[in-house]
C-alpha cells in the first residue's frame, strides 16, 4: 500500500506544464496547488468532503483522488517494469490505443501474452465528484485486470495530463472498493437526512459550516 501512495502523490505533484489554454494564471493548475502538499497532507484530507450551497440549495460532493486511488490498487513486477520504463522514457509515440504510453513501455506491453484493452475513458466525460480528473484504460492481461491512470493536473481538461502509470485491479473496473465516484444528488441528500452526514462547510467560505439539521432546513428536505 505505502509503494501504491508514493506513485499515486508522484502523480499529483508531477508537473504537466503549462498550456496556453490554460486559466491557471501563474499558480493555479492541479499540480502547481499539489506541490505545496506532502504526501502527509493528502493522508490527512477528508475522503469525501460535502459542501452546501446555500444560495442555490445544493450539495456539492469532492472526493479525494488520492484516497480513491490508494485503497484498492496494487502494484506487482509487470506494473513495476512497466513503471520504470514510463520513468525512463521520453518518447510519446505508442501504439495510438495506449494513452500517456512511451513508445518502450507500449513495446512492453505488446509483447505480453493475452493483453486486451477493454475500454478507455476519462471522467470528465461523465458525473464525476472526484477532485481531479482522471484519464485511462481498463486493461486484461493473462486473463488479470489492470488498469492504466493519468491524473490531470493541469487547467484546461484537453490537456495536462501526467504520464500513464499501470496498477493492478482486484475485479474488472474496481478502483476502491466502497467510495463510489459519483453520488446522485438525492443520495446525499438522503445521508443527510439520515444523519450519516453530521456536518457540511460552506461551499463559498469553508470557515462556515452547518450542522445536518441546519442543512436539511436550507434544502427543505424537511416539507
Amino acid at each position: 500500500m505505502t509503494e501504491v501512495k508514493q506513485l499515486v502523490y508522484g502523480m499529483l505533484t508531477e508537473n504537466t506544464g503549462k498550456a496556453m489554454c490554460d486559466s491557471g494564471g501563474t499558480d493555479g493548475r492541479m499540480w502547481q496547488k499539489n506541490q505545496k502538499k506532502t504526501i502527509e497532507d493528502f493522508e490527512n484530507e477528508e475522503e469525501e468532503l460535502y459542501q452546501l450551497d446555500a444560495k442555490y440549495k445544493e450539495i456539492h460532493r469532492t472526493v479525494s483522488v488520492f484516497h480513491y486511488l490508494t485503497n484498492s490498487l496494487e502494484i506487482d513486477d509487470i506494473c513495476e517494469h512497466f513503471n520504470k520504463l514510463q520513468n525512463e522514457n521520453d518518447n510519446w509515440n505508442a501504439d495510438g490505443d495506449f494513452y500517456g504510453v512511451s513508445l518502450q513501455a507500449g513495446n512492453f506491453l505488446n509483447i505480453l501474452n493475452n493483453v486486451e484493452i477493454q475500454r478507455s475513458w476519462n471522467t470528465y466525460n461523465g458525473d464525476s465528484d472526484l477532485s481531479q480528473i482522471l484519464q485511462g484504460s481498463n486493461l486484461t492481461i493473462d486473463d488479470e485486470e489492470y488498469i492504466l491512470i493519468q491524473i490531470h493536473n493541469g487547467a484546461d481538461a484537453r490537456g495536462g495530463y501526467t504520464d500513464a502509470k499501470l496498477f493492478k485491479c482486484e475485479e474488472y473496473g474496481m478502483i476502491h472498493e466502497y467510495l463510489s465516484e459519483y453520488k446522485d444528488s438525492s443520495e446525499t441528500d438522503e445521508d443527510i437526512a439520515e444523519g450519516y452526514i453530521d456536518t457540511l462547510t460552506d461551499y463559498w467560505d469553508e470557515s462556515i459550516t452547518y450542522t445536518s439539521e441546519e442543512a436539511i432546513n436550507i434544502l427543505e428536505l424537511n416539507k
